[in-house]
């Protein structure tokens, strides 16, 4: 589910009507109730304007107007804006808190075996999920043996030169925990032990960048060594 969430573009508010991609509605909108959310407040204020349900004579110390007005709907689009920053910002304070919690648990943990979950694939490795706790750590690829990797976008995985191992988001396996930062809720894993079949050794690349002294450079651009773009000369 996850990969497919992140594979989606980030839902944010707005006026104008998009439809609900998952729910194949071509007319949606959301709101809670009780409102609990600025946005709620907006929509409901909305139906109260489009369906004319203004109560003539409020109390005084009330509003005079619920419903939306003409200068409360041409600000919707900053609003929508505005508050789906502020969205963004509670969601990675929630994550970032939860990271921190799951790696105060795990820093007693380190050097042990944990079922994880990849959650995601980069050109520099994989980053893993704990299953049933969460958190979120990376695997480096110069962690994952001497075999060169192929990282393929589309796939969103990395695969070995040989096609012996592939690691792709979604896929499950053992990794073995050995960091855990309270501070920054980063974790680190590897493989418990090299994959099935092993990695053979290879001698150093002679055809590479060289340097003015003429010595080989591995990794000019920052990119590990055993990693390389699909389809993509080096």
């Amino acid at each position: 589910m996850q990969a497919i969430l992140r594979s989606q573009t980030q839902a944010y508010y707005g006026p104008a009507n998009a439809g609900h991609f998952g729910l194949a509605l071509g007319s949606y909108a959301h709101f809670t109730s009780p409102i609990r959310r600025y946005a709620d407040l907006i929509v409901h204020r909305a139906l109260v304007d489009g369906y004319k349900l203004e109560v003539p004579g409020k109390p005084k110390g009330l509003p005079e107007r619920t419903g939306l007005g003409e200068a409360d709907a041409k600000g919707l689009s900053h609003i929508g804006e505005a508050i789906s920053a502020l969205e963004r910002r509670a969601m990675e304070a929630e994550r970032e808190t939860i990271d921190r919690y799951v790696a105060a648990y795990l820093s007693s943990k380190t050097g042990e075996i944990v079922a994880a979950r990849i959650t995601g694939v980069q050109p520099f490795g994989f980053f893993a999920t704990v299953d049933g706790l969460g958190g979120d750590g990376l695997v480096p690829v110069s962690t994952l043996g001497n075999e060169r990797f192929f990282y393929d976008e589309a796939a969103r995985s990395l695969d070995s030169e040989h096609g012996r191992v592939s690691f792709t988001t979604g896929q499950r396996l053992d990794l073995r925990l050995i960091d855990a930062n309270p501070i920054s809720g980063a974790l680190r894993f590897e493989l418990p032990d090299p994959p099935e079949g092993g990695f053979r050794n290879r001698p150093p690349r002679r055809d590479g960048m060289k340097d003015k002294a003429g010595k080989h450079v591995v990794g000019k651009r920052g990119r590990p060594a055993n990693i390389k773009h699909k389809g993509r000369r080096r």
